[in-house]
């Protein structure tokens, strides 16, 4: 599955599209398709996306794999998805780490870098909301290269953030390639 299928399928999982047999049903095709597909190269970079799902996710998520990187983590979608089950619908959302202190979400966005053997973070946030001020936070507290993307009203990657993502890649590539090389030399 690509990054955006991931995205698009685990947001919809708030409501499975207003009709849960089609979602199903679609999920289930999706998923034959995914497993009959070549798969990644497992040279390709492993990404996190967090913050809210970014109003350029469309053009995003295919950017990214043609320059060789590969969401394998969305932080809030995976929340949409209510993976970790509750006693009620009322626990089940309190167990969205976003909307509540940023400890919360830094415990599980270290847990899932740790899991998924991440190699960068690609943290989105909207020009327009508080949630940029955590940014500084998260920038110290993740001990992972990072890089932030800033969204308005645009809903497709301009140059400039195209430049920024393809330089963010290229850093991770090189420094792959040096640790390495540093490994090899040991």
């Amino acid at each position: 599955m690509n990054g955006f299928e991931n995205h698009i399928w685990l947001v919809s999982c708030s409501d499975f599209d207003q009709d849960y047999v089609k979602y199903q049903e679609g999920l289930s095709n999706l998923l034959t398709q995914a497993r009959n597909r070549k798969a990644y190269s497992p040279t390709m970079l492993r990404l996190a996306y967090i913050g809210v799902p970014p109003v350029f996710a469309r053009s995003l998520y295919g950017f990214i794999e043609k320059n060789d990187g590969r969401v394998i983590y969305n932080e809030t979608q995976r929340q949409f998805a209510m993976l970790s089950p509750g006693n009620n619908l009322a626990e089940q959302y309190t167990l969205y780490t976003y909307p509540y202190p940023i400890e919360y979400r830094i415990a599980d966005i270290s847990r899932e870098i740790q899991t998924r053997k991440i190699d960068g973070v690609i943290h989105y946030v909207q020009s327009f909301c508080h949630r940029a001020i955590g940014d500084i936070i998260l920038r110290k507290r993740l001990d992972i290269p990072f890089l932030t993307l800033e969204g308005g009203s645009g809903f497709f990657l301009n140059q400039h953030l195209k430049t920024r993502i393809e330089a963010f890649i290229d850093m991770l590539e090189r420094s792959k390639i040096m640790t390495v090389k540093e490994k090899e030399a040991e």
